[in-house]
C-alpha cells in the first residue's frame, strides 16, 4: 500500500470521526465512557481495541486497515521493531481506578477531526483522566526518541 493510500485512509477516518463527534460528543474525553481521552496537549489515551474498532466502523474500514494506517502514519505511538502500540495501564478519574489496554494517539489526529470535520471552533481540553505514575517508566520506554506525555498526564 502506498503512502498516499494511508493519507487517504487517515483523512477518511478523521472526516468520519469529526462528523460523528458532532452528534455523539461522549465518544471523546469523557473518562469511563469514551474511546479516547486527552491526557496532555500532545496525546490522547485510547482504550483498545475499542478505539480502532469504533474508528473502523465509522470509517467503513476493517480494524486491521485502521490500525495499519494509524501506525504507518505515526498517529499511533509505537516503538520499533515490534510496532505494538498496546500497554496495560492503570488509569484514574475522580475516585475510580481501572486497568485497561491502552494506546497513545497523536493529539493532532483527533483534534483535527473534531475542529476541521466536526465543525468545532477549538480543540478539546485535557480530560480528567490520569495514568498511574507507576506506569511512567514503561510509557517512556515506548516513547523512546519521541516526546513522552507530560507530567500532568499522571497521578
Amino acid at each position: 500500500m502506498a503512502l498516499a493510500d494511508y493519507t487517504a485512509s487517515i483523512d477518511r477516518l478523521q472526516r468520519a470521526l469529526g462528523r460523528v463527534y458532532a452528534d455523539e460528543p461522549w465518544l471523546l474525553n469523557m473518562p469511563g465512557r469514551s474511546m479516547a481521552c486527552k491526557i496532555d496537549h500532545y496525546y490522547y489515551l485510547a482504550v483498545m481495541p475499542g478505539f480502532v474498532e469504533t474508528l473502523a466502523r465509522l470509517g467503513g474500514m476493517f480494524p486491521k486497515q485502521v490500525l495499519e494506517a494509524l501506525v504507518r502514519t505515526g498517529n499511533l505511538i509505537t516503538k520499533a521493531p515490534e510496532r505494538d502500540p498496546l500497554l496495560p495501564l492503570t488509569v484514574s478519574w475522580g475516585a475510580r481506578s481501572v486497568t485497561l489496554s491502552g494506546a497513545f494517539v497523536d493529539a493532532d489526529f483527533i483534534d483535527r477531526a473534531v475542529k476541521t470535520y466536526g465543525g468545532f471552533g477549538a480543540i478539546l481540553n485535557v480530560s480528567d483522566l490520569k495514568i498511574s505514575a507507576a506506569d511512567r517508566e514503561r510509557i517512556e520506554a515506548l516513547f523512546e526518541d519521541k516526546t513522552p506525555p507530560q507530567g500532568l498526564a499522571y497521578f
